[in-house]
């Protein structure tokens, strides 16, 4: 009897876990404007956090000028396909 009912515990959970699976669902498509904000606020944050990092003397000058130059190199990109999104809309 208890061995029964385990089972059907056990069977039940099993399709529990399973089910989500099974169904297929659309993945939602993000929107690429939002996409690319999110990507700038994150550097953003990263320039901000290394000219903290820099002030605190944490970051010699030379890593500090050669952290700086890729970050606003990667925001200069990101602000050229925001331009180009704004230009699609």
């Amino acid at each position: 009897m208890i061995d029964a009912l385990l089972f059907i515990i056990a069977a039940l959970a099993a399709v529990y876990l399973v089910r989500p699976a099974l169904g297929s669902r659309p993945v939602p498509s993000a929107d690429p404007r939002a996409t690319l904000e999110a990507s700038r606020a994150a550097v953003l944050r990263a320039l901000h956090n290394l000219e903290l990092d820099w002030a605190t003397g944490k970051l010699s000058d030379a890593d500090y000028r050669a952290q700086r130059a890729s970050l606003e190199g990667e925001a200069a990109a990101i602000g050229r396909r925001l331009a180009d999104e704004t230009v699609r809309s």
